[in-house]
């Protein structure tokens, strides 16, 4: 299936992601990174895309390994010595890791959130995610369907987006099924929540 150009150069990714977020690309990960705290040793990123995350951790001396559907993607993470393991999320195995983060991607799975949610809380004790809630895939008109087919990392255009109350309403519904903890820690054009259990 054809990818977007976007998702075929990470300087062209890096550029179109900085100005979606208004030159804050690299503090979303920063924020991510800073969350994990000082006891974790390994993580797990799903979907990963850049490799900012997993820079952040080689520096803390943090394991990670990235699972993600992109071909381009998992290359040139694996030529920088990470171990980025490419496929499907719905047929990868989950590795076990003290902590999982996901950024920016939930959006993909909404039909499957709770198949998700329960695979990744069976890998870790740890879910940090953090999901825009401010799109400009929701805008009506040529600029939203651009950001829709932008956002076709390899298996269709993504038009779906949560906003806030869809996204904490969707995630509430699956902690009332699955008992995990659910923590809001920021928000923003970006949700962060934390799950536990």
């Amino acid at each position: 299936m054809r990818r977007s150009l976007v998702y075929r150069s990470i300087p062209l990714y890096r550029l179109v992601m900085n100005v979606l977020y208004a030159g804050g690309y690299r503090r979303r990960f920063q924020r991510l990174l800073d969350r994990l705290g000082d006891d974790v040793h390994s993580v797990c990123e799903l979907c990963f895309g850049d490799t900012l995350l997993a820079d952040g951790c080689r520096a803390r001396g943090i394991t990670w390994i990235g699972l993600d559907v992109n071909h381009g993607f998992c290359e040139r993470a694996r030529r920088q010595g990470h171990d980025a393991r490419e496929g499907d999320l719905r047929v990868l195995e989950f590795p076990p890791a003290d902590v999982y983060v996901m950024a920016g991607s939930l959006y993909h799975f909404h039909e499957d959130l709770g198949w998700l949610l329960a695979r990744v809380l069976a890998s870790s004790r740890r879910f940090v995610l953090s999901e825009p809630v401010r799109n400009l895939s929701s805008t009506a008109g040529v600029l939203g369907k651009w950001a829709a087919r932008s956002a076709n990392p390899g298996t269709g255009d993504a038009g779906f987006r949560y906003d806030e109350q869809t996204l904490l309403h969707a995630l509430r519904e699956q902690r009332a099924r699955l008992g995990f903890q659910l923590e809001v820690v920021a928000r923003n054009r970006d949700i962060i929540v934390e799950m536990r259990h």
